[in-house]
């Protein structure tokens, strides 16, 4: 395909399609066959890669700087950032003997069994060093979220790659993040950048919009399920049923008492966490509530208590009375 019909312009099926190609699955094949060679980790490095797809697809050129720069340039002087995350070819391990095993291996090359521990647990890092960083976190125009994983982890024949957009006016966004830098990397020894999950509560919180989807499959063939203006539509991310974020940290037991409070949902006093978070399911389902007062309660049961007297930081306001 020449330059004409499209594998080289910004903002087609064809150019997206052909950067996953030239710079992800050519360098995958070569990294696996050198990996047997060398032993050493098959995984290509992968922010790059996300920044190039991301340009294709939105159609922004980025600034040329590398890391320290604006991932992606925008009309009017706005600029957008590029977070990638790479789920793919995390080495696992072998249950039977412990050697490691790469995620392409369905069997352990050491003992030949095929009970393997895949890994799946790389995330987005954000990570604002200083208050002069976290101002800068709300300047973008948006933040767009690569990741790449297979479509199932216990057969990784199928890799998704995906991209979000978040707007970082968000009350998801601001409060996560002037909560992280006040709270949690202030307690911090190492002062470790905050770990964002893909698909956890503090990430749908957000309000994520999917603009991309396509997958590849054994044969590096790629389909390209969702293209902004041309293949499917945006869909904006909507929160999962609420018992299955039980196990989440930052929704206590108080923050869903508190949301309950928020909602006027009655639960039994004293409830422990899923009774209250079945209850707020029902009344959600029932109700038929609009998802962004949803998102709202959640984050100021979360946030409010935490981030109280911080409020100044929050780009849009305290979405709080």
């Amino acid at each position: 395909m020449n330059a004409e019909g499209g594998r080289y312009r910004l903002g087609t099926v064809e150019a997206s399609e052909a950067v996953i190609s030239d710079l992800y699955l050519s360098l995958r094949d070569a990294l696996f066959k050198w990996s047997r060679v060398t032993m050493q980790t098959p995984q290509p490095r992968m922010g790059y890669v996300g920044q190039h797809l991301t340009s294709v697809v939105t159609g922004f050129p980025g600034g040329r700087s590398g890391a320290r720069g604006k991932d992606l340039v925008l009309p009017g002087g706005r600029h957008a950032e590029v977070k990638t995350c790479y789920r793919v070819d995390q080495l696992g391990s072998c249950r039977a003997c412990g050697a490691v095993v790469a995620a392409v291996e369905v069997e352990c090359p050491a003992c030949r069994s095929n009970d393997i521990v895949r890994r799946d647990d790389s995330k987005w890092l954000l990570a604002p060093r200083n208050e002069r960083e976290l101002g800068a976190f709300f300047e973008p125009e948006a933040y767009y979220f690569v990741l790449f994983d297979f479509q199932d982890l216990s057969d990784p024949t199928v890799i998704n790659a995906r991209i979000w957009e978040v707007d970082p006016k968000s009350h998801g966004f601001a409060c996560c993040i002037i909560d992280y830098y006040f709270n949690i990397r202030a307690k911090s020894v190492s002062a470790a950048p905050f770990n964002l999950w893909p698909f956890s509560l503090k990430f749908q919180l957000m309000e994520p919009t999917l603009i991309y989807h396509s997958q590849i499959d054994s044969e590096n063939r790629i389909t390209t399920r969702t293209f902004p203006g041309r293949l499917g539509a945006p869909e904006v991310v909507r929160l999962d049923s609420l018992p299955t974020f039980g196990s989440s940290r930052g929704l206590s037991v108080d923050v869903a008492w508190r949301t309950a409070g928020i909602l006027g949902v009655e639960y039994e006093a004293g409830s422990s966490k899923a009774p209250v978070l079945e209850s707020l399911e029902r009344a959600r389902q029932r109700r038929s509530w609009d998802e962004k007062r949803l998102v709202l309660a959640i984050v100021e049961a979360m946030y409010r208590v935490r981030i109280e007297g911080r409020e100044a930081w929050l780009p849009g306001g305290a979405p709080w009375g």
